[in-house]
């Protein structure tokens, strides 16, 4: 999981009173009022000459134990997270707030089933190319010739 994604669901996670976090697949056995956050949906979506951009997409779930309690959760997190301006902190690997800032875009939620609410939170991340020596002309023989003449 990466730093962005670990923040994401650290930050939803402090939104509500939840008692339990799923990461992984949800056990048989599963305690409510919970949060599920399953790995985002990636998509290529730009580039430029020197970066790139994906979009992430992430589908949280929300589980307690009446159609109301999941829906007054999710609305919480979505609520938390428009009062922050959509601005949420990113944390190190310890969990330390390192005074960055992901943008989120503003959340939508659903009620998905009796007891269970989604959460649809969208992220972008704009990279860097890695700097790399481009070879020159000379290096790969474009219009040059060799002592015999011949190109």
């Amino acid at each position: 999981m990466d730093q962005y994604y670990a923040s994401l669901a650290k930050a939803c996670a402090s939104m509500g009173d939840f008692i339990q976090l799923y990461m992984e697949n949800i056990p048989d056995s599963f305690a409510v009022p919970s949060l599920y956050f399953p790995p985002p949906e990636t998509d290529p979506s730009g580039s430029a000459f020197n970066s790139y951009r994906t979009d992430y997409t992430v589908y949280a779930k929300v589980f307690a134990a009446t159609r109301q309690d999941a829906e007054a959760l999710a609305e919480g997190i979505s609520q938390g997270i428009m009062l922050k301006r959509c601005r949420l902190p990113i944390y190190d690997i310890d969990g330390k707030d390192t005074g960055g800032i992901m943008k989120v875009e503003p959340p939508t939620t659903r009620i998905i089933d009796e007891g269970v609410a989604q959460i649809t939170l969208i992220y972008r991340i704009i990279r860097g190319y890695p700097k790399k020596v481009v070879p020159g002309a000379k290096e790969i023989k474009v219009n040059t010739y060799d002592k015999g003449g011949k190109s």
